[in-house]
């Protein structure tokens, strides 16, 4: 059963687990939460690949997206519930695809008594959001899509297969996190955009924080994300969204598509492609100088976005 908990921030939340059996007869086991009073609409929300159940922030944790979700909030958790969960990774073989995390969700949306619910998802929950939609139509009202599409590109394919080369040759020399920490360095140079890092890096003002170059900022970066992430959870997650691909076109519920117009990792064309072949689908378009980073680095754009979606 749920067990109760209380933010600082007076926002009850509720702790959520359940077992499932994924595609390729995998068992797993999944934990998610629960934030927002009850009674209220529920939103399942979803970000990239470094994401997790804490979404808001709270007494104890930051939430990687505070800057939308929480008590006055785009997403406000005093009157909405936002369900949100750990994606499913390595313990899933080969990999669980963007069906199996959906599978997980809805786990735990039976364990919460959640019949309905609408779906804020970026870059890889924007993927997850999508593959729900047509796993169970009946229980998405609508659907908000940020840096996302139907189908990963050759492009970003590309890009990861580099990456996870990079990771597994360093598992065989016996340093998969000396791997994972050049994979991310790679990684932000997909996510963020040639203008930014021009603007940032070319000339900056001594003693600012951008004053050691930019090999020192892709290196910080590597590091963080080696300390949090194994290397094995992130080939599962990278294989992940490699494999990702749905058909829009069975999708029944309303879908905003937000592209970003300088995004490399998710072109906005793509977008459009998919927005056309939704049949209730909407595309907007945004620009900005954080490229795929948009939905973290955006937020009065991003958090106008979301404000239409709820309010619509």
């Amino acid at each position: 059963m749920p067990t109760l908990l209380r933010q600082s921030i007076e926002a009850p939340v509720r702790s959520l687990s359940a077992s499932l059996l994924c595609a390729k007869g995998s068992p797993a086991r999944v934990t998610g939460r629960l934030t927002g009073p009850d009674g209220a609409p529920v939103c399942l929300v979803l970000g990239g690949i470094s994401a997790d159940r804490a979404v808001a922030a709270s007494h104890d944790e930051p939430g990687w997206w505070s800057a939308q979700a929480g008590p006055g909030r785009a997403l406000d958790t005093d009157n909405l519930r936002i369900l949100s969960f750990d994606f499913l990774a390595d313990p899933v073989k080969p990999f669980p695809t963007t069906t199996d995390q959906a599978r997980a969700i809805l786990a735990l949306a039976d364990a919460a008594g959640i019949s309905r619910f609408s779906i804020v998802g970026a870059s890889y929950g924007g993927m997850i959001g999508l593959a729900l939609a047509i796993l169970a139509p009946e229980r998405v009202e609508k659907l908000l899509v940020i840096s996302a599409a139907h189908r990963a590109s050759a492009m970003a394919k590309a890009w990861r297969s580099i990456q996870r080369d990079t990771v597994e040759l360093d598992l065989k020399h016996g340093d998969g996190r000396a791997g994972l920490d050049l994979a991310r360095r790679l990684a932000m140079t997909t996510y963020r955009t040639p203008i930014e890092l021009e603007s940032r890096f070319y000339d900056p003002e001594p003693g600012c924080r951008d004053a050691n170059g930019v090999c020192a900022y892709l290196e910080a970066r590597g590091r963080e994300f080696a300390e949090r992430v194994t290397p094995q959870r992130f080939l599962a997650l990278s294989r992940s969204m490699d494999a990702h691909e749905i058909d829009p076109a069975r999708i029944d519920c309303p879908v905003t598509y937000l592209a970003v117009v300088e995004d490399q990792l998710v072109p906005p064309e793509q977008v459009a492609e998919a927005a056309r072949a939704t049949p209730l689908g909407k595309l907007e378009r945004i620009h900005s100088l954080y490229g795929h980073d948009a939905f973290l680095k955006e937020d009065a754009e991003i958090s106008a976005a979301i404000t239409r979606f709820i309010g619509g």
